[in-house]
């Protein structure tokens, strides 16, 4: 069976929102660490917390690895040899660059079309078919750890944060709300089965 690749894709004015920035994990990461934090809104004129407007906020870490040492030893790799993995690099860097920010949007927009206001693209984690969740990504940090002789990386980590996005985050996309959907519906559905999964796990039942 072939080992299912977790990835980042994301739908932005790059290619007039048709054609999707694809992040594929060359490796998937060893740990995805998930953090949970409890948030109480205020209200803006008390500075008081509000009934009812706690909400729990789910943050993930992960840890991506990359490296261009097998593609360089094959007869047949041409941008890997002259870029090393900085394609790879700046595919992910461009999902915390605000869209309108980019210059080949504003080179393939029409020159009579004011660019809109800067926004910050959603982006699909997919780790697995189980796992599909539209999040918005707070930090990048990168070390590029070797090179080739023209400077270029050709080793690299990737430590990306990002929070989970709901139904009321993105009100104007219709995917990132089907997979928000998706996502808390499959959590409450696997909620339910870990009744019957107990005797499963407890020994003595």
């Amino acid at each position: 069976m072939a080992l299912v690749k977790g990835m980042l894709i994301s739908y932005n004015d790059l290619l007039l929102d048709v054609v999707p920035t694809i992040v594929a994990f060359q490796y998937n990461p060893s740990e995805v660490t998930r953090v949970f934090t409890l948030t109480e809104a205020t209200d803006s004129t008390t500075g008081k917390g509000r009934a009812g407007a706690d909400r729990a906020v789910e943050a993930y870490t992960v840890h991506l690895e990359l490296d261009a040492t097998e593609a360089l030893a094959k007869d047949f790799a041409p941008i890997t040899s002259l870029l090393g993995i900085a394609p790879q690099l700046a595919a992910i860097e461009m999902l915390v660059q605000p869209v309108a920010a980019s210059g080949l949007s504003g080179f393939i927009s029409d020159g009579g079309t004011d660019v809109p206001t800067a926004r910050f693209p959603f982006v699909l984690f997919a780790w697995g078919p189980a796992r599909i969740v539209p999040v918005r990504l707070r930090s990048l940090t990168i070390r590029e750890t070797s090179f080739d002789e023209l400077l270029n990386p050709i080793r690299a980590t990737a430590d990306l944060g990002f929070v989970v996005l709901r139904e009321v985050d993105v009100p104007c996309e219709p995917l990132a709300q089907a997979a928000a959907r998706y996502y808390t519906g499959l959590r409450e559905a696997n909620a339910i089965l870990q009744l019957g999964q107990i005797p499963e796990l407890i020994e003595d039942l």
